[in-house]
């Protein structure tokens, strides 16, 4: 985690995000992570204090990657 907080850890985070998934724009990462943010802790992106976000932002990418994982297996 970053020194300066949580919120400093949740824009670090979606910039890793972005960087692994460059297809996808700013907007869409955003509405993404938010609708995944709901379904973990009921509350979106206007809600969902930062440490809740960040979760939402890790799960999200650990899903992409184990999706692309499958992918690029047949599986």
């Amino acid at each position: 985690m970053n020194d300066n907080g949580p919120r400093a850890d949740v824009f670090a985070a979606l910039q890793e995000l972005s960087e692994v998934i460059p297809e996808m724009r700013a907007g869409q990462l955003m509405s993404a992570v938010g609708e995944l943010c709901a379904d973990l802790h009921g509350r979106g992106l206007w809600d969902a204090d930062d440490e809740e976000f960040l979760e939402a932002v890790w799960q999200f990418r650990r899903n992409y990657e184990k999706a692309l994982a499958a992918s690029r297996s047949g599986a």
